[in-house]
């Protein structure tokens, strides 16, 4: 009786185990029907084409904007200031006076000296026609003629005195903020003012480390300054002109000279600006700027490919990257170029997602959209 008990229990858990499994494998399959009732989880987004390129890299310095003429003016001699030719600020011509200085005694000296001068020349005459006469030595022409060659002398050097005591532009441009008066007394040596030249051209200084890619002679730089208008970086070209023949034995740098066109005159002289020098040209791909997704392990772009159902699937190409050129990026690996790959939207893709494109006009030009 006891077996027959125990059977009986035994298969009324058994039936009750069966009857449970059944119905959660029923639930289960239940589920799984629903859920291949939803369609699969996709994404749409834009798509072109990688294009490859070659891709010259750059190297950004700080340079310094010369003027090509320019000058300091100073005074050689001392004296009291009996005439004022600038305004500070103004735009003064090749040979224009600035100032002029004090030459009273200086003119009376020249008055005295040209006497003397004359006096000689008369003595001279008379000693030379008493030497024809056999009245007088040679010893005595000879001093009469030196007497003139002296007084002569004298007289060139009290006008060159004089006419540096006239202070003149050496060249047509602009005088610095300084102001004078008549009746100022300048010692000598003093820093009258500076003077920056009118041209149509600017030189642009800067250096380069010897551990990076030098620029050549005759080769275009990129010069970027803020406009005052826009407040935006601004680019203009300058040919490099001149090198240093040396590298700089405290900064190790290589210095260059750059020759910036300034016919509307928006460069100033010591304006401090953002240089662009060229370096290597190396193989490289350009995409969209959008079409770069970065995570904890890099960059990756989803590149696009069709599975069995001719269906686009999303996968993710981790690439390294180099520059950005306005709205592109080089990437220097990971593309080979001609891939199809994803642009905007790429943000909401991962490994093996279902993608339906749109495609955008792609960076080289080609034409005709695949879906």
């Amino acid at each position: 009786m006891n077996i027959k008990r125990w059977l009986a229990a035994t298969f009324i858990v058994l039936v009750v185990i069966a009857s449970l499994g059944f119905i959660k494998f029923s639930q289960i399959q239940a589920q799984i029907a629903f859920g291949e009732s939803f369609p699969e989880p996709s994404a749409s987004v834009k798509s072109t084409y990688a294009k490859a390129i070659e891709h010259t890299s750059n190297i950004k310095v700080v340079g310094q904007l010369q003027a090509r003429k320019n000058m300091t003016i100073s005074n050689e001699y001392p004296g009291q200031i009996t005439y004022v030719g600038f305004n500070p600020g103004d735009t003064v011509e090749f040979e224009q006076v600035l100032l002029k200085l004090d030459t009273s005694i200086d003119e009376a000296n020249l008055k005295a000296a040209k006497a003397r001068v004359k006096l000689a020349k008369s003595t001279y005459a008379r000693v030379v026609k008493l030497l024809k006469q056999k009245r007088i030595s040679p010893d005595e022409v000879d001093k009469a003629e030196a007497d003139v060659s002296i007084g002569e002398a004298e007289v060139q050097n009290l006008q060159a005195l004089i006419a540096k005591k006239t202070i003149r532009a050496p060249f047509t441009g602009q005088t610095g903020l300084d102001q004078y008066q008549v009746g100022q007394f300048l010692d000598v040596n003093s820093q009258i003012t500076t003077m920056i030249g009118s041209d149509n051209a600017i030189w642009v200084d800067f250096h380069v480390p010897q551990t990076l890619a030098q620029p050549h002679i005759g080769s275009q730089v990129s010069i970027s300054l803020t406009d005052s208008n826009s407040a935006e970086f601004r680019d203009f070209h300058a040919k490099i002109i001149a090198k240093k023949p040396s590298i700089d034995s405290d900064s190790r740098q290589q210095s260059y000279r750059a020759l910036l066109p300034n016919s509307d005159n928006r460069f100033n002289h010591n304006q401090m600006t953002m240089v662009t020098v060229p370096a290597n040209t190396i193989k490289a791909v350009l995409v969209p700027t959008n079409a770069i997704t970065r995570s904890h392990f890099g960059e990756f772009v989803y590149q696009l490919e069709k599975d069995e159902q001719q269906n686009w699937r999303a996968k993710p190409v981790k690439v390294t990257l180099g520059d950005k050129i306005q709205d592109n990026q080089i990437v220097l690996t990971g593309l080979s170029g001609g891939e199809f790959i994803a642009s905007e939207g790429a943000f909401k893709l991962s490994e093996n997602l279902l993608v339906y494109t749109e495609q955008t006009a792609s960076l080289d030009n080609q034409s005709g959209a695949q879906q």
